[in-house]
């Protein structure tokens, strides 16, 4: 029988209805993704961003399948990362097309990770233990882009976006925050099972966050992690980033840290903390302004961490300094700098493109190694995005965290939001208190389950003390790292590979 006209003009059209779902599907994923994090926070929207495109690329050949999570990764990290252009236009030199783009090669390269994802999806997603594989794979590929590339881009990691679940985010003792993040692709994978009438997977991943989640009412019932008290004080001058160099403010800056300071030693604090080159002089080579610094550190017991730049044997450092009763007891030079703001990557090739990118912070040099100052670790800016210098603190001998920053290069945009998003997971994975002293905001002080405690809010100038413990147990995860997600990587893509050589002997030569 001959199709009537209505259902003729229903076949025409659905070549162009598939076409626009393959668009639309992804990008709705890319926006659920980017509205997780800060400034949105809308974190349970992290359960189901990955179904519209996991419905997408079911059925898909591999090519158009990663094509289409390109799609959904350029959506979300334009979301994400929109203000790296405006850092570039703002304080790089760069007019802002030529840092748009800039902004999206980046965003093409992040992009190709969630292309990867939908290739694996598009082979595995319809196998039963796919809820399994596909997140393990996820966590491979997070993995990865947490450690290559100029040193690794582990920012706005799908767990992150979970810290306001404070009950549930304590697993990142055990693993991490790969871990968080395996469990909520978990999640994704069986809601789209369930979508298509198989609950098994969506009874596991249910049974998954029932254990995640008794564990952290467990670990916040039974503080074990307190053991010497103390009163820890971040201080915040709010400078703002187009000023703060000038010679003219060294010393209204250096007026308004003091200020904080007496105030902390009022308050009875025992550790005070400066942000990032809060001294926008060389300590010990000034010798007027680093005496005032001096000044604030004797007669007190109280143990006083700055941050200034350094220059020793022709090389600079972005460094921290732990003074007490007006001496210099420890130092820490920053080992992980900021490619294309603190160093330039490949600097023969890119100097004259890239070069006015690091004017302002100078070309700094790498420190030896990350040591705790006496007992206290110290990250500065983004290496509190890296669990590993974190751990090797706390291994050495790190009882307290500390992460010194300057956000006032980010103004109000959504990064101040996400780094200290990110910080908090430091602080449940080792289980230190973490003390985070911003220039610009958002200062804080976080307990050992991530939880914020105090903090100084953007465009604010301000001190904070709290009392804070001590601690010298060593987690799960300080003492093993990320075992648990790599050893479920690694099953995952066994299991992977076992599947498709299954498939490819099924079909035959």
């Amino acid at each position: 029988m001959k199709p009537s006209a209505p259902e003729q003009r229903a076949v025409a059209a659905k070549p162009a209805v598939d076409r626009w779902l393959g668009i639309l599907l992804p990008a709705f994923s890319g926006v659920l993704y980017a509205l997780a994090f800060p400034s949105f926070d809308l974190w349970p929207l992290a359960w189901v961003f990955a179904v519209p495109l996991l419905f997408s690329v079911e059925g898909k050949r591999p090519a158009p399948a990663f094509f289409q999570g390109m799609a959904a990764g350029l959506v979300a990290w334009a979301g994400i990362l929109y203000w790296i252009a405006f850092v570039m236009n703002t304080y790089g030199g760069m007019n802002l097309p030529t840092a748009a783009v800039v902004l999206l090669l980046l965003l093409v390269y992040l992009a190709l990770y969630f292309g990867a994802f939908s290739w694996a999806a598009s082979r595995l997603l319809t196998t039963r233990y796919a809820f399994l594989t596909l997140p393990g794979i996820w966590i491979g590929l997070e993995m990865f882009k947490s450690t290559v590339v100029f040193s690794g881009f582990p920012w706005a990691l799908l767990g992150h976006s979970q810290l306001p679940w404070t009950s549930f985010v304590q697993v990142a003792e055990l693993g991490g925050v790969h871990l968080i993040s395996g469990i909520v692709i978990m999640g994704n994978v069986a809601v789209y099972k369930a979508a298509r009438v198989r609950f098994a997977p969506l009874a596991v991943a249910c049974l998954a966050v029932v254990v995640c989640v008794a564990f952290g009412h467990y670990r916040l019932g039974h503080d074990t992690f307190s053991e010497r008290p103390v009163k820890a004080a971040a201080a915040q001058a709010n400078v703002p980033q187009d000023v703060k160099w000038h010679p003219e403010r060294v010393e209204p800056t250096l007026d308004t840290y003091s200020a904080l300071t007496r105030k902390a030693l009022a308050q009875g604090a025992g550790v005070i903390v400066w942000p990032e080159t809060a001294c926008t002089f060389y300590l010990f080579r000034q010798w007027p302004q680093t005496l005032r610094v001096l000044d604030l550190s004797t007669g007190n017991d109280a143990a006083l961490v700055v941050g200034s730049p350094a220059y020793e044997d022709d090389r600079f450092f972005n460094r921290a300094w732990l003074l007490q009763r007006g001496d210099i007891t420890g130092v820490y030079d920053k080992t992980h700098l900021v490619p294309f703001g603190e160093y330039l990557p490949l600097a023969w090739l890119l100097k004259p493109v890239f070069g006015s990118l690091t004017q302002e912070v100078s070309d700094f040099s790498i420190g030896k190694e990350a040591r705790p100052m006496g007992d206290i670790g110290a990250t500065i800016c983004f290496e509190s995005i890296f669990p590993d210098i974190s751990r090797t603190l706390c291994i050495n001998g790190a009882t307290l965290l500390v992460n010194m920053s300057n956000d006032a290069w980010f103004k109000t945009w959504a990064t101040p939001g996400q780094h200290l998003q990110i910080a908090c997971f430091r602080a449940i994975e080792t289980r230190r208190w973490l003390i985070r002293a911003v220039n610009h905001g958002i200062s804080a002080i976080v307990n050992p389950y991530g939880e914020i405690v105090e903090r100084i809010g953007l465009l604010q100038e301000g001190v904070i003390v709290h009392e804070v413990a001590k601690n010298s147990s060593l987690s799960f995860y300080v003492r093993y790292g990320p075992l648990l997600p790599l050893l479920w990587g690694l099953l995952a893509l066994i299991g992977a590979l076992t599947t498709l050589r299954a498939d490819a002997k099924a079909k035959g030569p």
